[in-house]
């Protein structure tokens, strides 16, 4: 004898375990636009732009005609925009460009180097402003590798030694290949004072011993990283 009963209740359970579908999947949206006024929010008369690549650290995609994006979101990721040329995203008072969001409704864990605060949640729109500018064919361009400041007297030294000389160049922005400090996290604010001096915009990679291994885990080592400089890896793009 047959049991229809018992065969339904194996294939509700069936479906209920299948993997949730891409229309259950939760979106964020937003707008790349012209800030023409360097206000940083877009005001009415600031267009879109189209053709702009944003990420969520897993999916790239390109806004539409309208400059809007669309991507998936998880409840601990960032969104960022990829510079494209001719196009520059704000920077702060220490010349570190702010391209990404930062989202993580419960904050980062408590730690001795504080991770990201509680971000709450998910904006309506998340947009990125960009503005103008021009980028020659040919340009210069600051690299550092494993500056590994330990302490302040060794902050002292780079700013001294290294700093004072690139103070009035002529390059176009700079970029730290990693290992920033040497594991005291806390020197981040004082090293980006110091880099700031030299006056041009200021991408940071991260490296190990910019991790926080005070941090419960590997997953959240990087997250006072990203309260500093936001996504661990990133891109951008530069002249021709």
């Amino acid at each position: 004898m047959k049991h229809p009963q018992l065969f339904l209740t194996s294939l509700v359970f069936i479906l209920l375990s299948l993997p949730t579908s891409a229309q259950d999947t939760q979106n964020a949206s937003g707008f790349v636009y012209d800030d023409r006024n360097r206000n940083g929010k877009r005001d009415p008369g600031e267009p879109g732009l189209p053709n702009v690549l944003v990420s969520n650290q897993r999916e790239v995609v390109p806004t539409d005609p309208m400059g809007r994006w669309t991507l998936p979101v998880r409840d601990d990721c960032i969104f960022s925009v990829i510079k494209p040329r001719g196009w520059m995203p704000p920077v702060s008072d220490q010349q570190l460009p702010r391209f990404y969001y930062l989202h993580k409704p419960k904050g980062s864990p408590q730690s001795k180097f504080p991770g990201v605060k509680p971000t709450g949640p998910l904006p309506a729109s998340i947009d990125f402003p960009l503005t103008r500018q021009d980028e020659p064919f040919k340009f210069k361009a600051h690299f550092f590798g494993d500056t590994q400041s330990r302490n302040t007297k060794e902050l002292d030294f780079m700013a001294r030694d290294t700093i004072q000389e690139l103070i009035g160049t002529d390059a176009e922005f700079g970029v730290t290949l990693g290992d920033i400090l040497f594991d005291d996290l806390s020197l981040f604010e004082t090293h980006n004072s110091i880099v700031a001096l030299v006056g041009v915009p200021w991408w940071n990679v991260i490296g190990n011993h910019d991790l926080n291994f005070d941090a419960p885990d590997d997953r959240t080592s990087d997250e006072t990283f990203e309260r500093v400089y936001g996504p661990p890896y990133h891109a951008f793009t530069w002249g021709p």
